[in-house]
């Protein structure tokens, strides 16, 4: 396991998706701080709690994270089955359980990357080009925000893994994620609505969890990290199971 870990890490940072997203996000970021910049409702003064609640919160509806996240990650984790190098570690001994665990501990780790680069990006921008206030409160709720973001994020991340791995071919899987990240809190909303469920639905949704992590009020961390164990648990049992009995293609 130690041995699969290290290995998975060395690829993660010498695999050119990692840096391809990570500079995408930098990009993506500037793009949303710009478009939210240009929109009239940012007329306002972004020292005041609800105007930077908003910023943050039309940042994160712009996928300043999900989009890089689910590009990279689902290059990432699929070349192993498209150049069948996977075949060699099991061959090798290395069990499947431990080669999938080494991936949720990268995908977490890129995802953690991911969520800082675009985080300090979007608050960089705020800063030079709008005129946030960078006092001791805001940096607080700045780190508080980037933690729960990343949690959040963890459980999208942990998603698209799993379908990475049950599909394994890249383009598939990263247009399914895609679909289910466009459409699914949509659809989801939809029949929360139809059904008089509040967000009992949507809520629970691994792509909207970002969007219950607030800036400037109380974010629902509880309910987000109830959420992110429920997908790490039911994502890695159904693929665990799922490769058991599926024969090494």
């Amino acid at each position: 396991m130690k041995h699969m870990i290290r290995a998975s890490f060395y690829k993660l940072f010498h695999d050119k998706a990692t840096w391809i997203g990570l500079v995408g996000t930098v990009a993506w970021s500037l793009l949303t701080g710009s478009m939210i910049a240009w929109s009239a409702d940012t007329k306002l003064n972004l020292s005041d709690a609800y105007a930077l609640e908003k910023y943050w919160s039309d940042f994160m509806a712009f996928h300043a994270i999900r989009i890089p996240l689910l590009v990279s990650a689902s290059t990432l984790f699929t070349t192993e089955f498209k150049d069948k190098s996977w075949k060699l570690l099991i061959a090798r001994g290395i069990s499947k359980t431990s080669f999938f665990f080494s991936k949720v501990l990268c995908i977490l780790v890129l995802t953690m990357m991911i969520s800082f680069v675009a985080i300090v990006s979007g608050a960089a921008y705020g800063v030079t080009a709008l005129g946030m206030q960078t006092d001791g409160a805001f940096m607080g709720n700045l780190f508080q925000y980037y933690l729960l973001q990343t949690v959040a994020h963890g459980t999208a991340a942990i998603l698209i893994l799993a379908i990475s791995f049950l599909i394994k071919t890249g383009e598939i899987s990263s247009s399914l994620n895609a679909i289910l990240l466009i459409f699914g809190t949509m659809a989801l909303s939809k029949l929360d609505s139809a059904l008089s469920l509040g967000d009992a639905l949507t809520g629970s949704w691994a792509f909207a969890q970002s969007m219950l992590v607030s800036f400037t009020r109380q974010s629902e961390w509880i309910r987000i990290l109830i959420v992110f164990a429920a997908y790490f648990i039911i994502c890695s049992l159904a693929v665990l199971l799922f490769e058991r009995h599926r024969d090494i293609d």
